[in-house]
């Protein structure tokens, strides 16, 4: 770090989400400064530096990991990437923000977790949904009892998947393609979110609705079981152009409701609905990557812990694999 203190990184992936996002999020931040980027494709580094105004670009991740000018790390890249970048990383000593999912398997997070502890650098998870504006909101009311117990949830990841983001997301499962590691992993990091707890059962199915190559599910609907006799089901599809997303809790006492809150876009509304009435539920939004830069700065500071840290990522990982074994097998997984 340099000596007034910034934390300088550099971005593994010269991606759109780095560039539209979480670029912006980390300069925002008063001790931080985006530095360098790096991306095999030489062109593609050099331009997207210039974009960005970076210092530095690089066509290699070990130049990258050497580059003493870099802190930290940003991982972006495709997910089947990610274990290999983020364990280099955590043995450079660079602090890590990974993209969702961590990775494609289980133990390969855990791997990723490890290289971390045992490095002493910070490992996050890039899990934004919990900290939109809404989300808090929601899982306050949840907390303060207004809703009485909780009983039942949905959640509906309902979209029209872009253009320029369909590409691998379709057709490559050696990349994670399908909704399971792409939305239901966020829907499982929601909930634990919103309930403090972790899921206890699972059971899902799934189809090829859409044009994505035979075996890659583009349509997927899962149950979840969570302590306390709680039932949550997800619905998850790329091929909803017209159904926004929502998300609603059920209580014996009263419910609360969450429209267009899955998203990046700091938007969406909430309503509570009890005896009483109907009422809206005012809502600041801020853009949810700020809290995740702001998170993790101070636990590389040694004063908290980012808002989803690596076992979070690693938790999201397991129990939405569970959920695409139990769409495979036709069977309810318990954990």
């Amino acid at each position: 770090m340099t000596e007034q203190g910034k934390i300088r990184w550099g971005l593994i992936g010269a991606s759109n989400i780095a560039k539209q996002w979480l670029a912006a999020s980390i300069n925002k931040h008063p001790a931080c400064e985006v530095v360098s980027v790096y991306s095999r494709d030489e062109t593609r580094a050099s331009d997207y530096a210039r974009e960005l105004k970076l210092q530095s670009f690089h066509t290699s991740l070990d130049s990258l990991l050497a580059d003493p000018a870099v802190d930290a790390v940003y991982i972006s890249t495709t997910n089947e990437k990610h274990r290999e970048e983020a364990i280099a990383a955590a043995k450079a000593g660079k602090h890590i923000l990974c993209e969702k999912p961590l990775t494609l398997a289980v133990a390969d997070a855990e791997a990723m977790v490890e290289a971390a502890r045992k490095a002493g650098v910070v490992l996050a998870t890039n899990h934004h949904l919990r900290n939109m504006a809404t989300h808090r909101a929601i899982k306050g009311i949840i907390k303060s009892g207004e809703l009485g117990d909780i009983t039942s949830a949905r959640v509906g990841f309902t979209v029209d998947l872009p253009g320029d983001l369909a590409r691998w997301r379709l057709n490559d499962p050696s990349m994670g393609a399908g909704v399971v590691l792409d939305l239901t992993v966020h829907d499982v990091d929601l909930l634990r979110y919103y309930f403090d707890a972790d899921p206890i059962a699972v059971t899902a199915m799934g189809l090829t609705s859409g044009q994505a190559p035979h075996g890659i599910k583009d349509n997927v609907m899962s149950i979840w079981e969570f302590p306390g006799r709680l039932l949550v089901v997800c619905q998850d599809t790329f091929l909803v152009p017209f159904g926004g997303t929502a998300v609603e809790i059920h209580g014996t006492k009263g419910s609360v409701h969450g429209v267009d809150v899955l998203w990046q876009k700091p938007q969406g509304r909430i309503a509570v609905r009890t005896r009483a009435g109907t009422r809206d539920v005012p809502v600041d939004h801020v853009v949810p990557y700020d809290k995740t830069i702001d998170d993790f700065v101070d636990a590389v500071r040694g004063r908290g812990k980012p808002s989803a840290d690596g076992v979070d990522g690693l938790k999201s990982l397991r129990f939405a694999l569970a959920a695409t074994q139990a769409m495979d097998t036709g069977s309810t997984v318990r954990f």
